[in-house]
């Protein structure tokens, strides 16, 4: 149930992510004679994915131990982000990022072998 959480989890934080790269800079306040507020669709689906993966990262932490789950989770959304940004806009990926990778998935495996 664990992984199945997380995976979830991951989805939803990349997906809310990407939907509010992709948004733009379609949110809009104004305080002219009245609070206006606008936001377009992509940005508000990319809030609504973002704040379901924060309600089920409060059930992960709460649920799992912390030393366990943040550090195996949050690389995950790391490198899933990396990747996704290369695919989806065409952002480049250095070497260095390449290192950043390999660390982090060394990392998860080291801590995942703990268990």
């Amino acid at each position: 149930m664990k992984w199945l959480l997380t995976a979830i989890y991951v989805i939803l934080t990349t997906s809310g992510l990407f939907c509010m790269k992709l948004g733009g800079d379609s949110l809009s306040l104004s305080f002219k004679n009245e609070i206006s507020f606008k936001i377009g669709f992509i940005t508000a689906l990319g809030f609504l994915l973002y704040i379901c993966s924060f309600l089920l990262w409060q059930k992960l932490i709460a649920t799992y131990d912390l030393s366990y789950i943040v550090p195996i989770a949050t690389g995950i959304v790391q490198i899933v982000i990396l990747i996704g940004s290369y695919f989806f806009f065409k952002e480049t990926i250095s070497w260095v990022n390449i290192v950043g990778i390999i660390l982090v998935i060394v990392g998860i495996v080291l801590i995942a072998i703990k268990r």
